[in-house]
């Protein structure tokens, strides 16, 4: 197979090889003459293949999206006995603008990125039954990764700083300088791309975006849009095929999640294809492997006795004090990893009610965690109380599936890690390190880039 090797949109694109490049039988270049272009259905199937190839990186889904999410806020901790993996999160000390973890993000999901534009350049020119849903699967995963940058790499919507959001390429152009987007202006692109996406997607496997997985996406980016009617709606239009997981099936849904009606989207892994033993998300949280990040103590012990969540965390016999909580939704190296489901959409829902409709928001709420998670749950609070246990039934729902740190973004929450913390433990929405910085690699090829406040 010959390898294809991306010279992207943005000239940052360059810092990873590996063998994940190898994923199509043709080789574009600057010129991408006849005889090395995108000609026939195959070859597009072939591209698209590519681009979720980007998105099994363990920069991406495979590990670091949602390692990143849980080791910088309350949820997830290093252990004092580790391999030094993940504490540049976990202490805040990846806000290092030369290089390591965050530059690595960054170049995986514009080289991601631009393998979606090269596709979509050919749009128009190939004919077949499946092309227009190969098209509308590489804008909606293009949409997908821009929204994980922006997240990343600038405050959040209708916060500070909103005229420093990311780049967006649209051409696959080698050596294409880009100004940075304001928030607003990308968000604008991810949600009328995933809109686009959604008029032509027509499969069914959970292994690839489908229409009901970017309903879902969209109730989530107008949800932290802030556009709480719009994500009611795609809310609503997102789980109208699906079936909500019961906690007694919780433990089996996380060991094959793309089987269950839960899931709208997942990253496929086989025992074959995988981020390795040292890689996967398997090996960071959970026993068997490295045990040197696991839930801390203050988020087992918000979880009730009755609540078949408790089920999902098991304590470690370790020196630390106190004690940790192996995760149990990482159930072995080739495990598939959910980047969307069914629930996450119903709590993006009640979310979104509770700025429209409080009362609609506190029975979905009651009645979801009643008949799902924990028969003695009882709630009754109004007010802040009521938003408050929103978001903590959140917190523990997709704890260690990649959303806390957005969330507590978004509602410009303080961070403050548990005792066994001894580094930047307390980390203020105000910090500049609440944002990743924008890689070196990238300042010093991009004459348009400007950095986030406050960086070297």
């Amino acid at each position: 197979m010959k390898k294809i090797l991306f010279s992207l949109s943005i000239i940052g694109l360059l810092g990873l090889t590996s063998c994940q490049d190898d994923f199509m039988e043709f080789e574009p270049s600057g010129e991408q003459d006849a005889s090395t272009a995108i000609t026939n259905e195959g070859q597009l199937e072939g591209a698209l293949y590519g681009v979720y190839d980007g998105f099994q990186s363990n920069f991406l889904y495979g590990n670091y999206y949602i390692s990143a999410q849980e080791l910088m806020t309350d949820n997830g901790f290093v252990l004092f006995a580790n391999s030094n993996r993940f504490t540049d999160f976990y202490r805040y000390q990846h806000a290092i603008s030369s290089g390591g973890s965050i530059s690595n993000m960054w170049t995986m999901a514009y080289r991601t990125i631009g393998r979606a534009n090269f596709l979509l350049s050919y749009e128009g020119q190939i004919e077949g039954a499946s092309v227009s849903n190969n098209f509308a699967e590489a804008r909606a995963l293009r949409a997908l990764v821009l929204f994980n940058l922006v997240n990343y790499y600038a405050r959040p919507y209708g916060t500070i700083d909103q005229d420093l959001g990311i780049p967006i390429p649209v051409e696959p152009n080698i050596g294409e300088e880009l100004p940075r987007k304001s928030v607003s202006e990308v968000y604008d692109e991810i949600i009328s791309q995933l809109e686009l996406a959604a008029q032509d997607l027509t499969n069914t496997n959970k292994a690839r975006i489908t229409k009901e997985a970017v309903y879902g996406l969209l109730s989530r980016a107008y949800l932290y849009k802030q556009d709480y009617a719009q994500a009611a709606q795609y809310a609503d239009l997102a789980l109208g095929s699906a079936t909500l997981l019961n906690g007694d099936q919780l433990n089996s849904y996380y060991l094959d999640p793309l089987t269950s009606d839960e899931t709208l989207f997942g990253i496929d892994f086989t025992a074959l294809d995988n981020p390795g033993a040292n890689d996967a998300l398997y090996a960071t949280w959970s026993i068997g492997r490295y045990e040197d990040t696991a839930a801390t103590t203050d988020f087992y012990n918000l979880i009730s006795d009755t609540d078949a969540r408790k089920g999902l965390y098991e304590e470690w016999d370790t020196t630390d004090n106190p004690k940790p909580y192996g995760v149990l939704k990482f159930g072995g190296v080739d495990n598939d990893v959910v980047v969307i489901r069914a629930t996450e959409v119903l709590l993006n829902k009640i979310e979104a009610l509770y700025y429209t409709n409080p009362s609609e928001a506190l029975t979905e709420l009651v009645n979801w965690v009643q008949t799902y998670r924990d028969p003695e749950y009882s709630f009754s609070g109004s007010g802040q109380a009521l938003l408050d246990e929103i978001l903590l039934q959140r917190r523990i729902e997709l704890a260690f599936e990649g959303h806390r740190y957005f969330d507590m973004n978004r509602y410009q929450l303080d961070i403050q890690k548990n005792d066994n913390c001894t580094v930047n433990c307390e980390m203020p929405f105000s910090d500049y390190r609440r944002v990743f910085p924008i890689p070196l690699n990238e300042m010093n090829t991009n004459s348009l880039m400007v950095q986030n406040p406050n960086y070297q």
